[in-house]
């Protein structure tokens, strides 16, 4: 979704994009304005070797570009071997640097981190960059002394709302999986017996329930399938499953129809706000509590540590006046991109 509006939003700039993932060959086939650079076949051994030789690619080719831009979300998060990593990904920007050709981040937040020398490190990084606008105050604060540093909504803000305008009598529950997430793993069952319990009441109110899959590779359809073999026929007749399988529209448009988002994976609740749909958010990421906390939007949601403390008859009442207020987002979001606007023009 990201590269979907920096595409959208120039569609009279060439892209290249260094990738390994030859699913992008489907997503942005129809886009005229984008080029996929894929490394060499010999790059098949290990996942280091297939880094270094898209580094090399990209440095090789550097003299071709007139500006790089790295956009994402959760890019900055401290991780096993974070050192390494973060010098591996200094190479890119230090060319372009002493080249004098102008390098951005657009879109992200700043951690979880667990000390000041993560903080410190990174602060050396962000200086070899013309531009870094970050999406929550949380993160912004961070560095905000900096000169080059500032804030602005989430890039998906800006996506283009168009096509399906209506609603369906129907609710949609995003689901990821806790298997694989340190602190997390010890409520999966109390996670996917509370979703049951909304499904189930759900339905007996006449709503269709749409589970999404935001990420097939990180377990979200499995966590469905899960959900899926513990209920009743009558209950998965009444359910439709739909997974991102590289195809955005045909996603967003089923995701749009909704009339209310129960929300795990972070954009779920931002497309929620965009498509003006009745959200509950399930925080599973203190990245996701900053959002809300900048939207001003803390009265109704809940951490998945607490996900068994719900009452769903409660819930249920209040989510469908859960909505965004602030439609100024989503022009502010535009700010993502001022000086990669001035740039290009």
């Amino acid at each position: 979704m990201f590269l979907k509006v920096l595409f959208e939003r120039y569609p009279n700039v060439q892209w290249e994009l260094l990738t390994t993932k030859k699913k992008y060959e489907l997503i942005f086939k129809e886009y005229k304005n984008v080029n996929l650079i894929k490394q060499s076949s010999l790059n098949v051994l290990v996942k280091k070797v297939r880094f270094y030789r898209r580094l090399d690619n990209l440095l090789f080719y550097y003299f071709r570009y007139s500006a790089y831009v790295y956009i994402g979300g959760s890019i900055f998060m401290e991780g096993k071997g974070w050192e390494k990593f973060l010098k591996e990904r200094m190479e890119v920007p230090l060319k372009f640097k002493k080249s004098k050709k102008p390098i951005f981040i657009i879109g992200a937040n700043f951690g979880p981190f667990k000390d000041s020398y993560f903080i410190n490190e990174h602060r050396e990084y962000f200086k070899l960059f013309d531009d870094i606008c970050f999406r929550d105050k949380y993160s912004y604060n961070i560095f905000s002394n900096e000169q080059n540093i500032r804030l602005a909504p989430d890039v998906i803000f800006g996506l283009k709302n168009d096509s399906v305008s209506y609603k369906e009598k129907s609710v949609g529950f995003s689901i990821i999986n806790l298997v694989n997430r340190e602190g997390l793993k010890k409520y999966e069952s109390q996670y996917k017996d509370k979703i049951v319990e909304l499904i189930k009441r759900y339905i007996e109110k006449g709503f269709e329930v749409k589970l999404f899959s935001f990420c097939k590779k990180e377990g979200d359809l499995e966590a469905i399938k899960q959900i899926i073999e513990s209920l009743r026929f009558k209950h998965r007749r009444k359910i439709k499953i739909v997974s991102y399988e590289g195809n955005i529209d045909n996603f967003l448009n089923e995701f749009k129809k909704c009339e209310i988002i129960f929300g795990s994976r972070f954009h779920s609740i931002i497309l929620a706000f965009l498509f003006n749909q009745s959200v509950f958010p399930i925080i599973y990421s203190e990245k996701t509590y900053n959002i809300l906390n900048d939207l001003e939007m803390t009265s109704n949601y809940s951490y998945i540590r607490d996900i068994s403390k719900i009452n769903v008859e409660k819930i249920i009442d209040e989510v469908s006046r859960n909505k965004l207020i602030n439609n100024n987002i989503f022009e502010k979001s535009k700010k993502q991109f001022k000086y990669l606007d001035k740039f290009v023009d």
